[in-house]
Formats: C-alpha cells, sequence, structure tokens
C-alpha cells in the first residue's frame, strides 16, 4: 500500500476550535495570561498541536488575543503561498521570522503580557528530553529581559491536556500504525541468515519512505543475546553492519508520524536456531503484552496498569532495559526502565546503573489515549523486546498492529502468504 493522496490528513476548522477551546480552558484555570510553546523538532512537538504547522517553531498563545507564530527559518516561512490551499494553511495568520530572544520578547510586549502570569511549555520533562528543550540562552535572555513577567512551567500539565486524541487526530495515528505493520512484514521478508544489518535497515527504511511517513530514527539491533538498543552503531562510524546468522535475534523499534501523530512497534525476528533462554524471554514479553491490553481501560491509573504489567516480569533472573508501556501523543506517561538491571552478568563493569522513575502515574486513562505497549524481557544478556500502538477505547484497548506483537521466526513470511 502506497499513501495516495487522498490518504494524508488534514484538520478540520472544527479540530482547530476544539484545540484552542481546550487550551485557553486550560489557562483560565491556571489563572494564566498567556502560553508559549517553544517548538522541538525531533521530541515532541507540541508547538505543532495549536500551529498545524511544521514543528520547531514557537507558538506565543495570549489569553484572549489571537497567537503568533516564530518560525525558525525564513525559508520555512515561504512554503506558505497564496495560493496554498486552505486546509494545508496554518491555523496562526500573524507568522514571523526568528526563535531568538528578542523576537520573544517583542511579542510579549506588543501583546501586553509584559506584566502577565506566562506558563512555558519546554522547560520540563517529556519523552526523552530530559531537563526540557528550551536552549538556556534564549531562555535566559527572555526572563532578564521580562523582569515583571511570572513564568511558570506547564510542560507537563500541558503534555497530559493534549493526551487525549480526537477521533481526527486517531484516523491519523491508525494511518501511521498500518505503515507501520507494512514496515514489520518487510522486515520479516528480509531477515535471513546471510543478510545484513543495513539490509534489514534499509528494507525498513524503504517501506515507510514510500508511504511518505515520517521517520526521524530507527532503532536496530540484532545478535543472540544483545541487551542493547538504539541507533545501529555503524551509523555513527563504530564499526561495520553485522551479517545475520544462525540463532540471531533482529529487533527493531520502528517510529512513523502521519499528520504529526505517531505510531510506533517493536519487531521482534528469530532466525532458527532459536535457544530456549530466547524462546522463554518472547513467552514472558508475550504475556506482558496481554496483561497491558487487559489493563488499558478508562478509569484506570497508569501506574496501576504498570504494576500489573510488571507482575509477570517479576521472576527470578528476569529484568528489562527499556520501559514497557508509555503513552504518546505525547510521551507524559513512562513506565520506569532498568528495573532488576543488576540481574545483568558483569554489570559491575558499569556505573551506576539503576532503575529510573515512573512519569505520570497519577494519570488516569480516558478514551482516545494513545499508548505502546513495549514488553522487553530479559534473562542474563538474552532479550526480546515485542510490541505495538494501542487506544483506550470507552470500554477496552483497541490494538493497531498484529505482526509485531510477539517474536517471529525468519522464513514465517514465506509461510504466511
Amino acid at each position: 500500500m502506497i499513501r495516495t493522496a487522498g490518504s494524508f490528513g488534514s484538520f478540520s476548522k472544527n479540530e482547530q476550535e476544539q484545540r484552542w477551546q481546550r487550551v485557553r480552558e486550560f489557562m483560565e484555570n491556571k489563572e494564566l495570561d498567556g502560553l508559549v510553546v517553544m517548538g522541538s523538532r525531533y521530541g515532541e512537538p507540541l508547538d505543532r498541536y495549536l500551529s498545524n504547522w511544521i514543528p520547531g517553531s514557537i507558538v506565543i498563545f495570549p489569553l484572549k488575543t489571537p497567537p503568533t507564530l516564530l518560525a525558525r527559518m525564513i525559508p520555512e516561512m515561504l512554503a506558505l503561498r497564496s495560493d496554498t490551499p486552505e486546509k494545508e494553511r496554518p491555523w496562526i495568520e500573524d507568522i514571523r521570522p526568528g526563535v531568538q530572544s528578542g523576537a520573544i520578547t517583542a511579542v510579549f510586549q506588543e501583546k501586553g503580557l509584559e506584566r502577565g502570569r506566562i506558563g512555558v511549555v519546554g522547560n520540563d520533562t517529556l519523552r526523552t528530553d530530559w531537563g526540557g528543550w528550551i536552549p538556556f540562552r534564549i531562555w535566559n535572555r527572555v526572563v532578564s529581559k521580562l523582569p515583571n513577567c511570572t513564568f511558570e512551567d506547564v510542560t507537563a500539565p500541558f503534555g497530559q491536556l493534549v493526551l487525549t486524541k480526537s477521533n481526527e487526530e486517531l484516523i491519523q495515528v491508525r494511518q501511521a500504525a498500518q505503515v507501520l505493520e507494512l514496515a514489520s512484514k518487510e522486515m520479516l521478508k528480509t531477515v535471513r541468515s546471510g543478510a545484513t544489518e543495513l539490509e534489514v535497515y534499509s528494507a525498513i527504511q524503504r517501506v515507510l519512505s514510500q508511504n511518505g511517513t515520517y521517520a526521524p530514527n530507527l532503532i536496530l539491533r540484532s545478535g543472540p543475546d544483545n541487551v542493547s538498543w538504539g541507533q545501529p552503531t555503524w551509523l555513527f562510524v563504530v564499526g561495520a553492519p553485522r551479517k545475520l546468522e544462525p540463532g540471531d535475534i533482529v529487533q527493531a523499534e520502528i517510529f512513523g508520524w502521519c499528520a504529526g501523530l505517531e505510531a510506533q512497534v517493536q519487531m521482534s525476528v528469530a532466525i532458527p536456531p532459536v535457544s530456549s533462554i530466547n524462546t522463554q524471554c518472547a513467552q514472558l514479553a508475550r504475556q506482558t503484552y496481554e496483561e497491558g491490553l487487559r489493563q488499558l481501560r478508562p478509569g484506570k491509573k497508569f501506574s496501576d496498569v504498570v504494576a500489573a504489567m510488571e507482575a509477570v516480569l517479576d521472576r527470578p533472573g528476569v529484568w528489562h532495559v527499556t520501559p514497557i508501556i508509555h503513552s504518546m501523543n505525547p510521551m507524559v506517561c513512562i513506565g520506569p526502565a532498568g528495573v532488576k538491571i543488576k540481574s545483568l552478568p558483569g554489570v559491575e563493569m558499569y556505573h551506576q546503573l539503576g532503575t529510573s522513575r515512573i512519569l505520570g502515574p497519577e494519570v488516569v486513562l480516558e478514551p482516545g489515549m494513545v499508548f505502546e505497549l513495549e514488553p522487553n524481557a530479559c534473562i542474563e544478556r538474552h532479550r526480546v523486546n515485542i510490541g505495538g500502538t494501542v487506544i483506550v477505547t470507552e470500554s477496552m484497548a483497541e490494538p493497531l498492529n498484529e505482526l509485531p506483537t510477539q517474536m517471529r521466526l525468519s522464513g514465517e513470511a514465506d509461510r504466511r502468504k
């Protein structure tokens, strides 16, 4: 399936009005005169939630007057033309160049916000932007130039506000998940003894590109007992792509964005013969995934869902290196990582390893929230990671992926035809 022109999304006027109204109610409840949303090109593009435009800009959103968008670069502004169709235009009419402190303070003064109470999005933690993503020098100058402003970081509560997605947004999440299912299928076809990591990486990227899906990152690891995670080290001139061998497990975390909405999958393909320890890891990961589906219900606290999933892995010698669940669009809720990592043989060679804290434990699940179930089970240095994107509905969890939700065997693609 190649995405056609008709399958590329655009949001309605009603979607804009609903979002802006929710944000204004949020500001009123927090007694804010304005909101400044700092864009992140590679993290959570929360600026786009208000602008419906290229991420990485700054949105200054007064409570009672029209908002302003500060574009990262002039060429991005020029993407807007007089003949740009209405449905493709940004929602904010006042677009100016410059994400520097002078441009920010000028808008504050023009809008009468220089003595206001301002909510700031971007100074705290979301996703993997530990400590926020606002450049220190820019923000330090803004604060010094606006001494009569009162600034309050609202990154986490704003993220929680936008966590519940509309029907229009969920259409794009489903679209992204469908593309990732196709990428997983292509990965299954490509993994075989004698192939290389580069062939697998290229096959996945080709499907994402052919379907017009934004994919800034791709995690890939291989080997019979590889517990590490991240982009291939050979992308950074460290070693060379491995040649795959019998007994290997090839694992990928595949990301895809459609219309600014993200889906993820964790695809795991084993090349026979599969060791008994890897089979056990795969079984535990699948049981944890099934428990996650049972737990993702409206009214549940995120911490309770995490606890139920962690209980499946609470066995002697079993640990996990990455979170087994997190929210998406945005990542406000993230399960702990490095749980029982001291079970790793040779752990003494690493310094200060431990368990990270859970983020967003008190968030109560609502219909329309999107989660990534990504259980990984580790025994010794063996690891299997599976998972897919799931939507919380009025009564149950709606899984959007099937192929990546259990470990697959090389050659299985031929048998599935």
